[in-house]
């Protein structure tokens, strides 16, 4: 039989347990009230594809959440390079119940690097990834991660954005600490590094322009609480269809490494992630998988 104090010990853990549970946020209610906020701004119903409760994992003062809608493609007047209609993407943050879709800050970001778009256009037509990464060991350092592209060419490529976010609490605000463009025809990447030697970086790799015809390699670092900043940048002697099975960023790390005093030659060769190459070799400067 329990003692009075484990019975009022054990009700008011189900009091307080109740009292949290009552506290989370409605999904469905705040889904709505972005519909309807996008409804006002576009007179079209878009359509919720992505919903994250960002409170617990950046453990917010305000409820938060990162909430995606996407316009159908049949309703849009935007055609894409080959004639088809294409609905836009909205991104919003709710605080508290409140939908924020105006985008201002990611537009502040392409202001910044004088990035323009067609009048009439969004900047936003193809999600591919909303998601929390995490720049610190054992999963610490949490970000919000956005990965987006433009409206598609004639050749299907696109202009392909990604946005760090991470949380100030003192302003209890999610704000841009990491904002970059790249194409995507090319084996273009950037990548924020979570795990190894370069945990929390952030690496770029985009083709060059003039022969011979190889890539450029940027690495970025964020120190505190401030924004990712610029630390390495080099040409790569990885080249167009090379056949190597690695991505760029992974054939290069050995040099990127080197470049950053943390290999030398005769070290153990970097294993990329999700590797599921057996053999890891090294072919004048550049890391391969060697199918034999």
């Amino acid at each position: 039989m329990k003692s009075p104090c484990t019975a009022i010990v054990t009700a008011m853990l189900i009091l307080m347990a109740g009292d949290v549970e009552g506290q989370a946020p409605d999904a469905s209610k705040t889904d709505k009230a972005v519909i309807s906020r996008l409804s006002v701004q576009f007179g079209i119903n878009s359509k919720i594809i992505t919903h994250l409760d960002l409170t617990p994992t950046f453990q917010t003062k305000s409820r938060w959440s990162l909430v995606i809608a996407k316009q159908p493609d049949e309703e849009s007047s935007v055609e894409d390079g080959g004639g088809n209609r294409i609905g836009a993407v909205s991104i919003c943050f709710v605080e508290n119940g409140e939908p924020d879709c105006s985008e201002e800050m990611l537009l502040a970001k392409y202001r910044e690097a004088k990035i323009s778009f067609v009048a009439g256009e969004h900047p936003f037509y193809e999600l591919f990834a909303s998601d929390v990464v995490f720049s610190g060991p054992g999963r610490t350092l949490p970000l919000l991660r956005i990965k987006s592209c433009t409206n598609r060419g004639f050749n299907g490529n696109c202009g392909v954005s990604t946005f760090l976010f991470a949380y100030d609490r003192n302003a209890d605000k999610f704000r841009v600490v990491f904002f970059n463009m790249t194409g995507r025809n090319n084996n273009e990447e950037t990548r924020l590094v979570q795990s190894g030697p370069l945990l929390g970086n952030v690496i770029v790799a985009y083709p060059t322009s003039n022969a011979p015809f190889t890539y450029f390699v940027e690495v970025h670092k964020r120190t505190s609480d401030s924004e990712y900043s610029r630390v390495l940048t080099y040409r790569g002697t990885t080249g167009y269809g090379d056949g190597n099975a690695l991505a760029v960023i992974d054939s290069e790390m050995p040099e990127t490494l080197r470049r950053l005093g943390l290999w030398k030659i005769g070290d153990p060769l970097p294993v990329p992630p999700n590797t599921r190459c057996a053999r890891l070799v090294m072919r004048k400067g550049v890391e391969w998988c060697d199918p034999h």
